[in-house]
């Protein structure tokens, strides 16, 4: 048979008391849960039922300022309690001005609203903790597999026993600002399932350290806590489901050194500076995460193999943050109106975007810096300063970019970082449009063009340096042992002030010389021929011709490739 034990942090004694029954409960989850084991469970003595606020508050978006209609905040409330805002949430004031006029620790994530008929969250104090990392609660035992859980559970009315409530945790410090202790600590402890618990106002709520895998913690808050909300350190394999981290001083969740853990639904809103950081951590899943009103809406830094979908980072300085972060995958994310970045990639390379909204953000709407081979798809980018800005990155693709009212530029390329010939972004259905397939470079564009075209459609070199070449190649089919001559139908406009390089490659290295093929006569197609020689095709495969233009003012056209 199951073992269940009992605690209650207000009623219950660790040392006179044996927690074998409800009227006996432990004081702590630490003695509670000694020697338990899979299949087992600690049941903790729900806190008291929040009571209603007299009168009604309005809260604002972005504001720390709380204004009561008809309130008695003096009366009703002291420093250190938590209110309910129109967001559902709750939200720690620290300061009571008068019966109307009250101040939020964090400033608050939901939309603008008055006529709120707002609650007084009812905790269960833990009294004042020593230190910053004191161990206020400990989980003391493990569970033997998925299907064997050790089960840690809130919310009892010890009284039946039924489990009608839930169990606020909170520490209140002699010192207001001391947000001290780890709430519920566990370190090397597996398979334990944690629900109706909260913790509130402590360094970390919950702490899981040094290979504590294969744990669930369900819809716990984790709110106003000195550094983090939920802490997993060197920790893998654990499911976190619908979790409210907000207010925190740094962290809503934070997770660190560890790997395959999932994220579901959690709500990381108005941190002091980060909602959720993945660091050197790898193969992590989060599944609709909000992190609004903070600096770093999800931080990632040295993670890899990660999947987001459908995060939503609004109000924060950065949306989302990538650093030293390949080969994961973001879907669907929106991250408008951010201070400064919607999206921001550094030194982070092969990843996928797909579907970002990223509008009214104060500069950039997706930002990529030192970063290679991403893939954007479908991005949507209003009314930034820059819709997309690419800094010392290369052969990036955008596909279906979509982008108005940006008032720099809707692609921006920063010059002077410069990386070769080649595209640092590629582009298909520009402004959602078929066939406006693009390229974009340090020093100019590439796109096709219908009105100068010698057939129906020709590419469209676009240059804007005297000094450094835009290039595109063209491929063509060889034979072993077969001579080519690839030939191209070349125009410049009288306004073109630079020159027009050819060369062929096969198999990545320059079979021919670097050849002027600039046409001599102005706005007329000329036919400009390069030989690819027998003995440089060793074997079948493809020949590149690659064109290069430059020059600070006109136009090159290129259309009618051929070979013989």
């Amino acid at each position: 048979m199951p073992t269940i034990k009992y605690a209650d942090y207000i009623t219950g004694d660790d040392e006179t008391l044996d927690g074998t029954n409800p009227a006996t409960p432990y004081k702590t989850i630490t003695v509670a849960s000694i020697g338990l084991t899979g299949g087992d469970e600690v049941r903790v003595a729900k806190s008291p039922a929040a009571s209603n606020l007299t009168g009604t508050l309005e809260f604002t978006l972005n504001s720390t300022a709380v204004v009561g209609t008809d309130t008695l905040f003096t009366s009703e409330l002291v420093i250190g309690d938590f209110i309910l805002g129109g967001d559902g949430n709750w939200w720690e004031v620290i300061v009571i001005t008068d019966n109307t006029h009250a101040t939020l620790y964090k400033k608050y994530s939901g939309a603008t609203e008055d006529e709120v008929s707002s609650q007084k969250l009812g905790i269960t104090s833990t009294g004042a903790a020593a230190g910053s990392t004191t161990y206020i609660q400990e989980v003391s035992a493990s569970g033997v597999s998925a299907a064997s859980m050790l089960k840690i559970s809130g919310g009892w009315d010890l009284t039946g026993p039924t489990q009608d409530g839930q169990t606020y945790f909170r520490q209140m410090h002699g010192t207001f600002n001391s947000r001290y202790g780890y709430a519920l600590y566990a370190t090397g402890k597996s398979f334990v399932e944690i629900e109706r618990l909260h913790f509130l106002r402590y360094y970390a709520g919950i702490y899981l350290a040094s290979s504590s895998n294969n744990n669930t913690i369900t819809a716990s808050t984790c709110n106003s806590n000195g550094s983090y909300g939920i802490y997993i350190y060197a920790s893998s394999n654990n499911i976190i489901t619908a979790q409210i981290c907000n207010s925190n001083n740094t962290y809503g969740i934070y997770l660190n050194s560890g790997s395959n853990n999932t994220l579901i639904s959690p709500t990381c809103n108005s941190n002091g500076t980060y909602g959720i950081v993945i660091s050197n951590s790898f193969n992590n899943t989060l599944t609709s995460p909000t992190c609004n009103n903070n600096n770093y809406g999800i931080y990632m830094s040295s993670g890899l193999n990660s999947t987001i979908t459908t995060p939503t980072c609004n109000n924060n300085n950065y949306g989302i943050y990538l650093s030293n972060s390949p080969n994961s995958t973001i879907t669907t994310p929106i991250c408008n109106s951010n201070d400064t970045y919607g999206i921001y990639l550094t030194a982070s390379s092969n990843n996928t975007l797909t579907s970002p909204t990223c509008n009214s953000n104060g500069s950039y709407g997706i930002y990529l810096r030192a970063s290679f081979n991403n893939t954007i798809t479908a991005p949507t980018c209003n009314s930034n300063d820059y819709g997309i800005y690419i800094e010392t990155s290369s052969n990036n693709i955008v596909n279906k970019f979509s982008g108005t009212e940006n008032i720099t530029a809707d692609i921006y390329i920063l010059p002077e970082k410069h990386f070769g010939d080649f595209p640092c972004a590629k582009c298909q259905q520009f402004q959602l449009t078929t066939g406006d397939n693009r390229c974009f470079y340090e020093y100019g564009e590439t796109y096709r063009d219908t009105v100068a075209a010698r057939s129906t459609q020709c590419l469209k070199y676009d240059p804007n340096s005297e000094t450094y070449y835009i290039s595109q190649n063209f491929f063509f089919k060889a034979g072993s042992g077969v001579a080519q001559t690839l030939s191209a139908y070349i125009k410049k406009e009288a306004a073109f002030n630079g020159d027009v390089q050819g060369a062929i490659f096969f198999m990545g290295v320059k079979i021919t010389g670097w050849t002027d093929i600039t046409p001599t006569a102005n706005d007329t197609y000329e036919q400009k021929s390069l030989v690819a020689a027998a003995g440089d095709i060793t074997e079948d495969g493809v020949l590149e011709l690659r064109i290069k233009v430059r020059g600070s003012a006109g136009n090159v056209f290129v259309d009618d490739l051929a070979t013989a």
